[in-house]
């Protein structure tokens, strides 16, 4: 039997292959494929146990108490993915002229059937809480504009990051003495003046958190796409469609990891509300989440009542992360060369008034900071370090901090050690299978679930097994809502371009010490982006905490909470507190920002 034909020429031997030498690597059985298995078991027992039961839960005594409330949110989430299928698609034809009306009248009525199912002061808060997730989306398309115009800048951004990593109990402190202060020299004395003047408040607060982190990211993901030839080349290749489309999708993958995160924050409104708002004005200008609190810690509510006002926000969130959801089978992670070649206009310099603006919108960033600061500096004997002292020396709140860094810590150790294994498998499918599209739908929809959906039943557990006031249900729980996110992020970061070497590794067989290695080779930046987010996270959380926690494992922000109930006499030492607080988590972004946060959550690389 003849060998394959093979040419030798100045000593160099070719050899002719008989067969396909190239392409993914014919998938077979593992020798030890139940590691696989019981890698991802942690995630799904988790998430199952602590996230998807309670969420069944919650709907079954809904329907029990309220059953009205669950029937008008069927119908709107019905008439309104309608609504939106006959926007998006086109391709009806004369069907949607006889589809729009009956798709409007669902949501009309399920709309008004709601109102009535949840009473004035219930539907009242869901309207403001509606109003904070459209201020929400604003802020996306505002930070992307702003990052467009101010792509080339570096260093000026940089201030703009540090209010993300402090908490909103401190944002509540810092904007609530902004704002008194403030309203005192402008001479608001009425009841409605200072609910609209809080109101604006809420809102600044929300501003300053979120906006420059949103800029950032939206500036790095483009910084991206300006190194990448083909890329630039889709971008500036004028087909018909505006500038600002052609960008948004080729963000979508970034617009839809920030705007979930975005919109479940405008959607939670909570803790700047409670620690900023004076509680005579709370019932006026509360949202959502505020009010479902109110019920939940009633005890003369039924646990029915409460877990039925939670669904419509669930509905409500969940709308917009499915509206944000990016399509897997359009969004490659590489594109097919423009037909003709395309000119690239050439960079504009970074001139002087766009320097200027930049570094103003930036110092402004600090003003909250700085407000702080001369708080705490003014006690209650004069200008000294006198609360900072009395901070410094106070027990419960040196405790208090060591318990958020226990309960931090262990939580990003279980959430990425439990993400990975689910993330690396769900890279592996093919993104065109139907499998692909049920696992990041999946993902999406438990990322966005409000804490309404779930801490009703798992509070209820806790206290019933005596299990309150230790640190391993603030663990448990922060993992199982955090695990979602993270293996959205990582699964991102290890998918490949259909054909290349990286996305063979990922169809082929391995041991776990290959896999380890793959991971930290293609998503190194991913793994430690979630980490810090995920330490961030739960190192500011006040809700859970305040829901779930007893005397034994009091977050930093709960001890804050209880000072600010008597905040004109303990300003000082709330700010001196705020203060200590922030330091930790403003120092790890700043320290992660350029080397993981952004490469991992954008994909791209900075220059």
């Amino acid at each position: 039997m003849t060998g394959p034909p093979a040419y030798r020429a100045h000593g160099l031997e070719l050899e002719l292959a008989t067969r396909r030498m190239r392409g993914p690597l014919i998938a077979g059985s593992h020798p030890r494929r139940w590691i696989g298995w019981a890698a991802g078991l942690p995630a799904t027992v988790l998430t199952v146990s602590l996230v998807v039961v309670p969420v069944v839960w919650t709907v079954l005594i809904a329907v029990r108490a309220r059953p009205l409330v669950v029937a008008s949110c069927v119908l709107v989430a019905f008439g309104a993915v309608g609504v939106t299928q006959l926007v998006r698609h086109r391709r009806y034809g004369g069907i949607r002229l006889l589809l729009w009306p009956p798709l409007l009248g669902v949501v009309v009525a399920g709309l008004w059937l709601l109102g009535a199912a949840l009473g004035r002061d219930g539907s009242w808060a869901y309207l403001r809480t509606l109003v904070w997730v459209l201020v929400g989306m604003v802020l996306l398309l505002a930070a992307l504009g702003i990052a467009w115009w101010g792509r080339d800048s570096r260093w000026l951004w940089r201030p703009l990051i540090v209010p993300f990593g402090i908490s909103a109990v401190v944002s509540g402190v810092a904007f609530r003495l902004i704002f008194q202060y403030l309203g005192d020299r402008l001479g608001i004395d009425s009841v409605g003046g200072y609910r609209v003047w809080f109101a604006v408040m809420l809102g600044s607060a929300f501003l300053w958190t979120w906006f420059g982190f949103v800029t950032g990211l939206f500036r790095a993901g483009i910084r991206a796409i300006e190194t990448d030839p083909v890329r630039t080349g889709h971008l500036h290749h004028d087909d018909g469609r505006p500038l600002a489309l052609r960008l948004y999708e080729l963000l979508r993958p970034v617009v839809l990891i920030v705007g979930l995160a975005v919109g479940v924050a405008a959607a939670r409104i909570f803790d700047v509300v409670l620690i900023g708002v004076p509680g005579s004005m709370q019932y006026q200008i509360d949202s959502a989440t505020v009010h479902w609190w109110r019920l939940a810690v009633d005890s003369e509510v039924d646990a029915g009542e409460a877990a039925a006002y939670g669904l419509p926000l669930a509905v409500l969130v969940g709308f917009v992360a499915w509206l944000l959801q990016t399509d897997v089978r359009r969004h490659r992670t590489s594109w097919s060369a423009p037909a003709e070649p395309v000119e690239i206009e050439p960079r504009q310099r970074f001139g002087f008034r766009r320097a200027l603006g930049v570094s103003a919108v930036s110092a402004l960033a600090l003003v909250p900071i700085g407000v702080l600061v001369l708080a705490c500096l003014q006690d209650r004997d004069g200008f000294g370090f006198g609360a900072i002292a009395r901070v410094w020396r106070d027990p419960a709140l040196l405790r208090s901090l060591e318990t958020s860094a226990w309960v931090a810590g262990l939580t990003t150790i279980v959430v990425v050690a439990a993400a990975v294994p689910v993330a690396y498998r769900l890279a592996a499918l093919r993104p065109n299978r139907p499998a692909a599209s049920i696992a990041v739908v999946s993902l999406v929809v438990l990322s966005v679930l409000p804490v309404q959906s779930y801490l009703g039943p798992v509070n209820t557990f806790i206290d019933t097994y005596g299990l309150s006031g230790t640190r391993i249900p603030l663990i448990l729980l922060h993992a199982a809502a955090g695990l979602p996110i993270a293996i959205l992020v990582l699964r991102g970061a290890l998918l490949a371009a259909p054909g290349s070497s990286a996305a063979d590794a990922l169809h082929g067989l391995a041991g776990p010490g290959t896999i380890a290695r793959r991971v930290l080779t293609s998503a190194g930046p991913a793994l430690g982006a979630v980490a810090v987010l995920e330490f961030i996270q739960v190192w500011n959380d006040f809700v859970i905490g305040l829901l779930i926690s007893g005397a034994g494992a009091t977050p930093w922000s709960l001890l804050l909470w209880g000072e600010a109930r008597q905040f004109s006499e303990n300003s000082a030492q709330l700010a001196a507190g705020s203060l200590m607080s922030a330091i930790l988590p403003v120092a790890l972004l700043l320290a992660t920002w350029r080397r993981w946060l952004v490469p991992g959550l954008t994909g791209g690389a900075l220059r």
